[in-house]
């Protein structure tokens, strides 16, 4: 891979970061929830704990250690993007995960928790709020997900 490949994976990366900065920026001027259509709604919420809410607590000491293992688990993921990088593999999937983990990270330490404001229904079925750097990091693991399963 050469410095052209790098630069086109940065400029991806601070695309979803600042897609994801300025809409959380909206998002925090929002005052209740506005509903667009049956199907899309924003609503802000702060999120502690990780995906879809889990461990989410008001709890400090729970929320510092989750912190310190999320950061653990962006470092440990930078050295493998690295890694298959070196390797000639494609990375666009790791990039966009590191994205939003990174953007996410940012909510983290200057908010106490991950800004989620997207809210998408279906008659009774609700998914858990969301965000653009939340949906880089599944786009991130599909893209990974096929690469592994077109190698086999």
């Amino acid at each position: 891979m050469n410095n052209r490949s790098v630069r086109n994976y940065g400029i991806l990366a601070l695309i979803i970061i600042l897609a994801d900065r300025l809409s959380k920026d909206w998002a925090l001027k929002l005052t209740g929830e506005k509903i667009i259509n049956p199907f899309l709604s924003f609503d802000l919420t702060f999120n502690r704990g990780i995906n879809w809410g889990f461990f989410n607590s008001t709890n400090p000491a729970l929320f510092f250690f989750i912190n310190i293992a999320i950061a653990i688990v962006i470092i440990g993921l930078v050295g493998y993007t690295y890694f298959c990088w070196k390797l000639k593999q494609p990375i666009t999937g790791h990039v966009l995960i590191l994205a939003g983990a990174v953007s996410n990270y940012f909510d983290r330490i200057i908010y106490g928790g991950v800004i989620d404001f997207i809210v998408l229904s279906w008659t009774h079925w609700t998914w858990p709020a969301f965000n653009i750097a939340d949906a880089a990091i599944c786009i991130g693991i599909g893209l990974i997900a096929l690469h592994i399963y077109r190698e086999k």
